[in-house]
């Protein structure tokens, strides 16, 4: 049996040292397919970026004119506004002067001069709607793109994220792959080790 022992001894390390080189070569794989997909995910993240930034750009043109179409049919209402409380007023000095009236034909052009006054008014109202639905369309476009701008952050931070996650893997990979290099110079040190006093301690007994 002591005669045998050396070599079950050298057989057992021989099958530790195999094992250990096929779960290195693993790790090894392992790293490079994550690098692989590391450089991957870079590359396709960052030619997704500039078309998502382009997006952006473009949205943002889009939100700067409907800024400045909202603020010129603001003013535009503004205007139309004082235009009916004008017409508000003159309606007010009519009302006075018909109440003052004696006769028909008195009342007859302060009637139609109201009348015209009122048509006027539903005009300019009418004028009010358009430009009202004008801004409204002017916010839904707006709406619209900031919704595509904020999609497009989304989507450049959830590639941020894969990269990040696959070079956490990546490293940890690594990392593993050097505490496995490290066993295996210390198994490969001690084998050289115990086989160089196997022979001196062999050579001893010779003698």
């Amino acid at each position: 049996m002591k005669k045998n022992l050396p070599y079950i001894i050298g057989f057992l390390l021989v099958c530790g040292v195999i094992f250990l080189v096929f779960r290195s070569c693993n790790l090894y794989d392992k790293n490079s397919v994550l690098h692989g997909q590391l450089g991957e995910a870079k590359n396709i993240a960052e030619a997704d970026a500039k078309l998502k930034d382009a997006l952006i750009a473009k949205q943002n043109i889009i939100i700067g004119q409907a800024n400045k179409e909202i603020a010129e049919r603001d003013k535009a209402i503004g205007h139309l506004t004082n235009t009916i409380g004008h017409r508000d007023a003159d309606l007010v000095t009519l009302g006075g002067r018909l109440a003052q009236a004696k006769t028909d034909t008195d009342r007859v052009p302060i009637l139609t001069a109201m009348v015209e006054n009122w048509r006027a008014q539903y005009n300019t109202a009418t004028l009010i709607i358009a430009e009202k639905d004008k801004v409204i369309s002017a916010w839904a476009a707006k709406f619209n793109a900031q919704v595509t701008i904020s999609e497009a952050w989304k989507a450049k931070y959830d590639a941020e994220c894969r990269i990040r996650h696959l070079a956490e893997q990546g490293w940890k990979a690594s990392e593993s792959k050097l505490r496995w290099t490290r066993v295996m110079g210390n198994i490969k040190s001690g084998a050289v080790i115990a086989a160089a006093g196997y022979i001196i301690f062999n050579a001893i007994q010779g003698k």
